[in-house]
């Protein structure tokens, strides 16, 4: 069941020390608008992206931010959303890669280390 999946998912996120997303200026600013109507900018990232060369942004997030982050690109990526079609396709794109990276990571035991992940999002060569 995808639901359950999901939830799974954003479970392993939430436990996540740190992950580093790896994107268009574009698209963070994207995300962090279409994240702060949901949850509001109180802690979400601290504007701590640093340029990455080519043209494209590293976000440091914590786990929390990422199930976040993951919850607002699952709601807004279906096709009944009010999203418009490019917002809706950067959502499912978002949390695809995000879903993958975390699939990669398995069950993970709450003291145990995991090694550190770069997520890309919107930025295809």
């Amino acid at each position: 069941m995808e639901w359950m999946r999901r939830r799974r998912r954003l479970d392993v996120a939430a436990g996540i020390a740190r992950i580093e997303l790896l994107c268009a200026p574009s698209v963070w600013a994207s995300l962090l608008t279409r994240c702060a109507r949901r949850y509001g900018t109180a802690h979400f990232a601290n504007g701590l992206q640093q340029p990455a060369g080519a043209g494209l942004v590293r976000v440091e997030l914590s786990g929390l931010e990422l199930a976040e982050l993951m919850d607002v690109a699952a709601r807004r990526g279906r096709w009944w959303s009010l999203e418009d079609p490019p917002g809706r396709a950067l959502c499912r794109s978002v949390y695809q890669a995000a879903a993958a990276s975390i699939d990669q990571l398995g069950p993970v035991e709450a003291d145990t280390a995991v090694p550190p992940i770069t997520l890309t999002a919107g930025a295809r060569s």
